[in-house]
């Protein structure tokens, strides 16, 4: 693991204690990567990705959850990844400053869980419509309704870990639809 102070301000403290990790792993599935955290030592401050160093097919994943058990079923979403319940009306889609992270389904919906409770206290007037999909999800953590989970990746770094994953190269105009979650330029002539 390589280990660097970084010489910049922390977007939260603005203190100069940034502290830059990198570290390459072999990944089951996608083969080499390089894991990054930056850390900030004052405020605790973190940010971390993974990259993949390896090519990948831009991928599609789509799995039933059917039941409780399937709450266990790991979940890889890179930085580019987006995921989809359509059943509950979520969608966790990349941005900037989006993070890469390795999870289960039931922490999918735990994320989307909380974001949905700040996002009450925050617009008191979606309340109603807010407590509807908290319903819905957790008739999904005790089998008591169907749900789909839906994982697609233009740069093929994100997964879902199953037998029973349907799986396919996504099409052009799927991808063009998709945010990368990075920060990319385009010069037009």
């Amino acid at each position: 693991m390589v280990e660097t102070v970084l010489d910049a301000p922390c977007p939260v403290c603005g203190k100069r204690t940034l502290v830059y990790r990198a570290e390459e792993l072999e990944l089951p599935y996608f083969g080499k990567c390089l894991q990054t955290t930056i850390i900030c030592k004052n405020c605790g401050y973190r940010h971390a990705d993974v990259m993949m160093l390896d090519v990948h097919e831009p991928m599609s994943y789509e799995l039933k959850i059917e039941d409780v058990r399937d709450l266990n079923i790991k979940v890889v979403r890179s930085t580019s990844g987006t995921i989809e319940i359509p059943e509950i009306g979520a969608k966790i889609e990349p941005g900037p400053l989006s993070e890469a992270f390795i999870t289960t389904i039931e922490g999918v919906l735990n994320r989307i869980v909380d974001v949905l409770v700040q996002l009450m206290h925050n617009t008191p007037e979606l309340r109603e419509r807010i407590n509807e999909v908290l319903r819905k999800i957790g008739y999904i953590r005790h089998g008591r309704m169907k749900a789909t989970l839906i994982l697609k990746d233009p740069l093929g770094n994100s997964a879902i870990i199953s037998d029973r994953v349907k799986r396919r190269k996504l099409s052009e105009e799927e991808i063009k639809e998709l945010k990368l979650g990075e920060i990319t330029y385009e010069i037009r002539r």
